[in-house]
């Protein structure tokens, strides 16, 4: 009986032993896998962050402009050395963009918490790169802190979000591609209807003292005088956009804070000129109204839409007259010349400042003739003007150690010297999206340049471009310009 108990005792436990040593070769029950969930609450696109309540959403584009008598950067040759129109001047350019956004939110007990990163990477004119980071913000309970597109930008210009012109457009107020450094406050009341208040980084055109030599150079800006940012540029606005299209109003506050008075001035005297010792002009304050409207137009064809915009200023051009806009330089055949100067201001030591008024206008209209092919008329028109004290002064004529001198006009004015011009474009692109998010497109462009000079005979004594020195005729200017691009969205979409 014990040799029974015995041996079953020894059975019983090498069956307990083999069975531990198979337990122990047994795989442990692994974790759930946390799988990528779709995120519904923010629309396409979106998935949850494993882990996390946070949504994601990834996008972007490939873009390449191929231009004919514009600058990488899709700029009509109006200005500077390529405005010289001459065979230094490069009629062919390019630019290639890659494009890349992220865009995180999660709700809290005061809403979508958001944030939103964009990055550009641009190869350009012979392989020039330059890496800009066009937006990096947090909006959050109706604030929005950090670099974004500005408020102020309106509704109808020819920009991405308006007409989606290919060039730079030059005459109208735009942060849409570079964005700009920003703090804005909304609120919502309903039925499409917002305001918002807000500051952006200071945009400005030159403060320009005539007293100071070399400060007017034909085809480019002023020598400007400008006192360091002190605070960025405050504005306010009221937006509607509702089914039948979008509009806003806004105010646009520019401060005018010039440096010390520098430079010989008959009448006036200091013993330093450009130092704390000579004092300053009174600041001022510049302002700008922008307004616009884009109205879709379904009773003409499915995803019709036009609009306009305009743009008032005094002191604040970059806005009035545009971000890009800058002062013409225009060669033609026959010693034919067509220039004028953007400022915000300008003064003489001793004096006060004479703040530049702005005015510019601008309309479209995109027609479908398919679902995924469209053509677009464009059309805008800004007038840079001075008030009489600075044109009855002469001193934008007294150029000569700027390298130009303007004779009296054929008129017989020996006093009035009109430094303001005037930029107008005539323009249609058409968009073929033969695939979701892939666009085809080409865009034709006449730039007009209306010197205020007009008719009067210029002594140029500095070369521009290969253009020689000697006399030429201040006349009305154009150039043709056009761009070819390709791009492609992803997520893909039926538009960019």
């Amino acid at each position: 009986m014990k040799m029974v108990k015995s041996l079953l005792l020894g059975s019983a436990a090498g069956v307990v032993a083999v069975a531990g040593a198979q337990a122990a070769d047994l795989p442990v029950k692994a974790k759930p896998v946390e799988y990528v969930k779709i995120c519904s609450l923010y629309g396409d696109g979106f998935y949850y962050i494993p882990g996390s309540d946070i949504c994601i959403k990834f996008s972007g584009y490939a873009r390449g402009d191929y231009g004919y008598n514009n600058t990488g950067s899709r700029t009509p040759q109006y200005t500077g050395a390529p405005g010289a129109q001459d065979r230094t001047t490069n009629a062919f350019s390019t630019r290639h963009r890659a494009h890349f956004e992220v865009d995180t939110r999660t709700q809290t007990q005061y809403g979508t918490l958001r944030t939103f990163y964009a990055m550009h990477f641009d190869n350009q004119d012979q392989g020039t790169v330059t890496i800009n980071v066009s937006r990096a913000f947090i909006q959050w309970a109706g604030f929005t802190f950090g670099r974004n597109k500005s408020y102020t930008d309106t509704p109808g210009t020819m920009g991405d979000d308006g007409f989606k012109m290919l060039h730079q457009n030059q005459n109208h107020s735009d942060s849409g591609s570079n964005g700009t450094n920003q703090i804005a406050y909304t609120w919502e009341w309903g039925n499409g209807v917002t305001t918002s208040i807000g500051a952006d980084e200071r945009r400005f055109k030159p403060f320009t003292n005539l007293s100071v030599p070399q400060v007017a150079t034909i085809g480019t800006n002023t020598t400007g005088s400008e006192h360091g940012e002190m605070y960025p540029n405050p504005w306010a606005l009221v937006n509607v956009n509702q089914a039948w299209g979008r509009a806003q109003v806004s105010v646009i506050g520019n401060p005018i804070h010039a440096t010390y008075y520098a430079g010989p001035t008959p009448g006036f005297t200091c013993l330093q000129p450009g130092t704390s010792l000579c004092g300053y002009p009174e600041d001022k304050w510049g302002i700008a109204v922008l307004g616009g409207i884009d109205i879709k137009a379904p009773f003409l064809a499915p995803g019709d839409h036009f609009g306009g915009y305009f743009g008032w200023s005094s002191g604040a051009s970059a806005y009035g007259g545009g971000s890009n806009l800058n002062s013409p330089g225009l060669y033609g055949g026959n010693n034919k010349i067509s220039f004028g100067w953007i400022t915000d201001a300008v003064y003489v030591n001793g004096g006060a400042l004479e703040l530049t008024s702005v005015f510019t206008f601008g309309a479209g209209y995109e027609h479908f003739w398919a679902p995924n092919f469209s053509s677009t008329l464009m059309y805008t028109h800004t007038k840079v003007s001075y008030n009489d004290t600075v044109i009855n002064s002469g001193v934008f004529c007294r150029g000569a150690a700027q390298g130009f001198a303007v004779a009296a006009s054929l008129a017989g004015s020996t006093a009035r010297c009109d430094p303001g011009f005037g930029y107008w474009l005539v323009g249609s692109h058409t968009d073929w999206y033969p695939v979701p998010g892939f666009r085809l497109a080409v865009e034709l462009l006449y730039v007009g340049i209306e010197t205020a000079f007009k008719d009067q005979q210029v002594t140029i004594s500095k070369t521009q471009g290969a253009r020689p020195t000697g006399v030429y005729t201040a006349k009305d200017q154009g150039i043709l310009s056009a761009v070819f691009r390709a791009q492609r969205s992803f997520p893909a979409s039926g538009a960019e």
